[in-house]
C-alpha cells in the first residue's frame, strides 16, 4: 500500500510556533489592552444624563467596522511582521541552505510556513474574540456589543490580515533581506500614492495652471492606503476582490520561491532581471523627492528643481548601486547614469516648451456641458455622491448656462496671458459634451479679472449656488440663529415660520441686487447668521453693511 504525503508538516509548523509564540503573545496583549480593555474604561465617560452614550456606540462601531480607531493600525504591522519571521530563514544563507536541504519540497516549505504564520495571527484574534464576548455577556457593554459585530470585526480582521501577509511573503520571495521585505511591503502599497503626487507638486510648478483630480485616482484606492484613510467601503465586491488577490499574491510567491535560488540570500533583490526596474525606479523617486523639495526651500524657482533633480538623482543612483552591488566602488556604472539624465533632458525640454499644448488648451463654448469655478474641487469630483447631493456652499456651483460658460472660457484666456500670481486659488473645471474633463488651477484676481467676473457673480446661477437662502422656503428651515459679535449677548433663535418668511423675503432684496463689487469685496460683518435646515445642515452667512434690507428687518423686530 503506498504511503500518502500531505503539504502539512507537523514538525515544520510546531517549530516555528515554538520559535515566534511570543509574537502572538505580545499581540494578544496588545489587542485586549487597546479594544475590550479601552472599551470597558468608557464608563467612566458615559455621563450621568448618559449625553455622549450615543457618541461611545457608534464609535465602537465604527472602531470594530475598521472605520475608525486603533483597530486599522494592527493588520497593516501586525501580519506584515510575522510573515517575515515566519519566512526569515530565506534571508540567511546558512538557514537557506539548511531548510532546502530538509526532505520535504519547496512547495511543502512554503505551504508549512504560511500555515505557522496564520496561527500565530489568527490565535490572538480568537482570544479577543473570547475577552469581547465575555464583556458582551457580563458588563454593560452588552449595551454596545453585538456578537454580530465582534464577529464582523474578527472577519474583517482575518480578510486584511491575510491579504498584507499574503503581500509580504509575495515581496520577500523577491528580495534576500528581511528590513528590506518589510520595506517593500509598504513600499509597494503607498508607492503609487507618493508616486502620483510627488508628479503633481513638480508639474504644478512647471506647468502654469496644471492640476488633477485630487482623490479619484486608482492609486487612492490600494488596500493599505483606504484603510488608513478610513475611506474603505466593505461591499462584496471589495471582500471578494481582496480574498481573490490574496491567493494570486499566495501563488505568485509559491512560483518566485521554487524559481528563487538559495545563494541569494543576503542580496537585496534576488532576480537579476528586475534589478534594472529596481534601480531606475529608486533614481525616479529621488529625482521627483529632490525636484519638491527645492521648489519647496526656492518658492518655485523652476532652475533650482532641474538642479535638484540632477543632484537627488545622482545621490540616489549611487546609493542603489551600492546596495544592490555590495560595494563602493560604482564608477563603473556611470554610463546608467548618464543615460538616465539625458532621458531626463529630453522630458524637461518636453515641458518647458509644453509640447502636447497642455497650458494654453481653452476648449470651445460648443464643446462644453458645464463647468465648475470654485476651491473645492473634492465637491466638484463628489457632486453626484449622496453625501455631497443636497451640499451647497460658496462657490459650489456647476455653471450650464451658455454665457456663463462663454464668460469663465474668457476668464480663462484672460488667466493665461496675465499669468498673475495674486489672487484667490481657483479651480476651472470642465465637462465636456464627450465626457472629457479638464481641470486648471489659477490664481484670480477680483480686481483684474472684473470684466469677465462680473457678468458671471451677477448672474442668478452664481447667487443661487452662492447663496442658498434663494431657493429654501420657511418650510425648509428648522431655525436660524442669529449672532452679534459687537456684544457679549447670546444668540437670538428665531424658529417662527412667518418670521422665517419675511427674514427670508428681506434677505433676499438684498442678495438679488447686489452687484459685483459688494459680491467681490469685503465688508465689516455687523452679524452672523446660521440657517439650520430641516436635514441639519447649517450655511452660515455674515451680513454686512451691504444687506439694508435684512438689517433693518433685524432692527424692526428688535433683534439687535
Amino acid at each position: 500500500m503506498k504511503s500518502k504525503t500531505s503539504l502539512f508538516k507537523q514538525g515544520l509548523i510546531l517549530s516555528d510556533l515554538k520559535r515566534y509564540w511570543w509574537v502572538s503573545v505580545i499581540f494578544s496583549l496588545f489587542l485586549i489592552l487597546t479594544m475590550p480593555m479601552a472599551h470597558y474604561m468608557q464608563k467612566f465617560n458615559i455621563n450621568i444624563d448618559k449625553s455622549n452614550t450615543q457618541y461611545i456606540k457608534e464609535f465602537i462601531a465604527n472602531e470594530l467596522s475598521y472605520t475608525r480607531g486603533i483597530s486599522a493600525i494592527y493588520p497593516v504591522v501586525i501580519p506584515v511582521i510575522i510573515a517575515v519571521l515566519a519566512y526569515r530563514y530565506i534571508h540567511k544563507g546558512r538557514q537557506a541552505s539548511l531548510y532546502h536541504s530538509l526532505p520535504v519540497t519547496r512547495a511543502e516549505l512554503y505551504f508549512n510556513s504560511l500555515v505557522s504564520a496564520v496561527i500565530l495571527y489568527v490565535l490572538p484574534l480568537l482570544v479577543n474574540v473570547f475577552v469581547m464576548g465575555l464583556l458582551n455577556s457580563f458588563s454593560f457593554l452588552s449595551d454596545f456589543y453585538t456578537m454580530g459585530l465582534i464577529f464582523k470585526w474578527f472577519g474583517l480582521s482575518v480578510l486584511y490580515g491575510i491579504l498584507f501577509m499574503s503581500m509580504t511573503i509575495f515581496v520577500g520571495m523577491f528580495t534576500g533581506s528581511a528590513i528590506a521585505q518589510i520595506v517593500f511591503v509598504y513600499i509597494l502599497n503607498l508607492l503609487p500614492l507618493f508616486f502620483f503626487e510627488t508628479i503633481k507638486i513638480n508639474l504644478s510648478s512647471l506647468l502654469y495652471g496644471f492640476s488633477t483630480f485630487s482623490y479619484t485616482g486608482l492609486y487612492r484606492k490600494l488596500p493599505m492606503t483606504m484603510l488608513l484613510s478610513n475611506t474603505i467601503q466593505h461591499t462584496p465586491r471589495i471582500i471578494i476582490s481582496y480574498i481573490v488577490l490574496s491567493l494570486l499574491l499566495l501563488v505568485g510567491g509559491l512560483v518566485a520561491f521554487k524559481l528563487r535560488r538559495p545563494e541569494t540570500a543576503g542580496d537585496i533583490i534576488t532576480f537579476k532581471p528586475i534589478r534594472p526596474v529596481f534601480i531606475y525606479g529608486v533614481t525616479v523617486c529621488s529625482t521627483l523627492v529632490g525636484g519638491a523639495y527645492f521648489l519647496g526651500i526656492s518658492r518655485s524657482s523652476v532652475s533650482f528643481a532641474v538642479f535638484g533633480y540632477f543632484l537627488c538623482a545622482l545621490i540616489g543612483y549611487v546609493v542603489v548601486q551600492m546596495l544592490t552591488n555590495k560595494t563602493f566602488k560604482v564608477l563603473n556604472t556611470y554610463k546608467g547614469y548618464v543615460g538616465y539624465a539625458l532621458v531626463l533632458i529630453i522630458m524637461l525640454l518636453g515641458v518647458k516648451f509644453d509640447i502636447f499644448g497642455y497650458i494654453n488648451k481653452v476648449p470651445a463654448a460648443d464643446e462644453v456641458a458645464n463647468v465648475y469655478m470654485g476651491y473645492n474641487l473634492y465637491w466638484w469630483e463628489n457632486q453626484d455622491s449622496e453625501k455631497y447631493t443636497n451640499m451647497s456652499n460658496d462657490n459650489t456651483t456647476v455653471y450650464k448656462e451658455t454665457s456663463n460658460i462663454k464668460n469663465i472660457i474668457e476668464l480663462h484666456k484672460m488667466a493665461l496671458d496675465n499669468r498673475s500670481k495674486n489672487g484667490f486659488s481657483t479651480y476651472i473645471a470642465y465637462t465636456l459634451k464627450n465626457g472629457k474633463k479638464i481641470v486648471r488651477y489659477y490664481s484670480i484676481d477680483t480686481n483684474l479679472y472684473a470684466s469677465a467676473l462680473g457678468p458671471i457673480y451677477e448672474s442668478n446661477e452664481y447667487k443661487y449656488g452662492r447663496f442658498p437662502i434663494l431657493h429654501q422656503e420657511a418650510d425648509d428651515i428648522k431655525y436660524i440663529q442669529v449672532h452679534d459679535y459687537s456684544n457679549k449677548k447670546q444668540p437670538t433663535v428665531i424658529s417662527d415660520k412667518e418670521k422665517l418668511k419675511n427674514f427670508i423675503t428681506e434677505m433676499r432684496k438684498d442678495i438679488n441686487g447686489f452687484n459685483y463689487e459688494q459680491l467681490a469685496t469685503s465688508a465689516e460683518d455687523k452679524l452672523w447668521i446660521d440657517i439650520n435646515d430641516n436635514n441639519d445642515r447649517i450655511v452660515s452667512y455674515g451680513v454686512n453693511s451691504n444687506y439694508t434690507n435684512t438689517l433693518n428687518w433685524f432692527n424692526s423686530n428688535n433683534y439687535q
